[in-house]
């Protein structure tokens, strides 16, 4: 058998082998077409992931944290450059610009009201892809994207829960999901015999996806802590560091 965890030519080796037995896999009546071969590559994998997680070492502390300030110290890095470049691109169009405003804050060329939703919607995109980072840090996440640069359908992380690989998708915040992305969110992860929703920050308004414990879906919901803790990473000592970078942005962007 292929080794998840072994090199990059044998994870070649098992795209190559997802590809050539995905289509033996019989694929029940309740999945629609457009999840179909989603669902046959992700039984495929289902075979590799026990072996693959069972052979994964747990980083301890220090490596943990060591990892954690990297990719926090990768988000800021990211968010100043971006940043600069909205307030850039603004100070140069907004005395030479006639028409096509996107907002009454660009039309009156009030800087900091225009800004301040682009500085928050785009910190807020890139902190949720900080936070799968930070996830897969645990030896309990297996990212297929990264990992086999293959991209699941509703699917950013699997995660080993007492024995059970599951198919998780996360979102950084209770509310994050539009109501009109919620049904597609169910379909995606119902296809799966184990999947999971998570919260990845228990903050915002009520879950989107339906109530932590309404799982007639099948599917399992973990908020904050509850997710954090499973995979054995400190949900408090993380929300510390954010907050941390959070508040040098705030200063540095409105000094």
């Amino acid at each position: 058998m292929i080794n998840l965890y072994k090199s990059y030519q044998q994870n070649q080796e098992l795209i190559q082998e997802i590809n050539n037995r995905k289509y033996a896999i019989i694929v029940p009546d309740f999945v629609s077409n457009d999840l179909r071969d989603t669902y046959q590559s992700c039984r495929v994998l289902d075979e590799y992931l026990p072996d693959y997680f069972d052979n994964q070492e747990s980083p301890n502390e220090q490596q943990i944290n060591y990892q954690i300030d990297l990719i926090i110290s990768k988000f800021k890095a990211e968010v100043l450059i971006g940043l600069s470049n909205e307030k850039y691109n603004f100070l140069k169009n907004v005395d030479s610009k006639k028409e096509g405003f996107k907002n009454i804050f660009e039309f009156s060329k009030s800087e900091n009201l225009y800004l301040s939703n682009i500085y928050t919607r785009f910190i807020s995109e890139n902190l949720g892809h900080k936070l799968e980072d930070i996830a897969n840090i645990s030896s309990k996440i297996f990212s297929p994207e990264e990992s086999l640069r293959i991209k699941i359908k509703g699917v950013d992380l699997i995660v080993y829960d007492d024995g059970v690989a599951r198919y998780a998708q996360l979102k950084t915040k209770k509310d994050t999901l539009t109501g009109s992305q919620k049904q597609r969110t169910i379909d995606e992860l119902s296809i799966h015999p184990n999947s999971l929703f998570v919260a990845a920050l228990n903050m915002g308004g009520s879950l989107t996806i339906g109530n932590i414990d309404k799982n007639r879906d099948g599917i399992k919901r973990l908020i904050g802590a509850d997710f954090w803790s499973l995979i054995g990473l400190d949900y408090e000592s993380i929300l510390d560091k954010i907050s941390q970078v959070i508040r040098e942005l705030d200063t540095y962007l409105y000094q």
